[in-house]
């Protein structure tokens, strides 16, 4: 019996991103965002937000977070509840240098043509609170980090290996 190592597998998957999302905090040949309106729409099998937060806002940062992630999951539209299941939300143990921290947002499958831009969701599910929460959402971002938006396609590197 064979089984698939691939670090791509589900297993590792999250290993894996989180080495790019390292590469790529670095400054390698992403565009950063700030929080702007706008939208999400990711085009690859597999989407990343990163998002650099402020020393001191991660309480804030999350409690915005359940709240889209609530939304999505109380939706009516089918399509939003399937970002809910697939939207994984990862924090990095120790701060970065100036005290931010790194949050990974992994979207797994994308939901094709779904918008993941996070203002628009509160504001489908809590209009009356949107304001509030976006004015939260916005301020936890660092100014000159904000978020890194990605679109990534799973490699297929063809490892098999028995079983031990």
């Amino acid at each position: 019996m064979t089984r698939n190592t691939s670090p791509f597998r589900p297993g590792h998957r999250v290993a894996a991103l989180v080495m790019v999302a390292f590469v790529v905090g670095l400054g390698w040949g992403v565009a950063r965002t700030t929080a702007q309106p706008g939208t999400r729409v990711f085009t690859g099998e597999v989407g990343m937000v990163i998002s650099h937060v402020k020393a001191g806002q991660a309480a804030a940062f999350e409690r915005t977070m359940k709240r889209a992630g609530e939304a999505l999951a109380l939706s009516e539209e089918l399509d939003r509840r399937r970002q809910a299941v697939a939207w994984k939300i990862y924090k990095a143990a120790d701060p970065l240098d100036g005290g931010a921290l790194l949050y990974i947002s992994v979207l797994d499958p994308v939901v094709p043509g779904a918008d993941y831009w996070v203002p628009q969701i509160l504001n489908e599910a809590f209009p009356t609170e949107v304001q509030e929460l976006y004015d939260t959402y916005a301020g936890a971002f660092e100014e000159e980090q904000g978020q890194l938006l990605m679109n990534l396609t799973a490699v297929d590197l063809g490892l098999v290996v028995a079983e031990p």
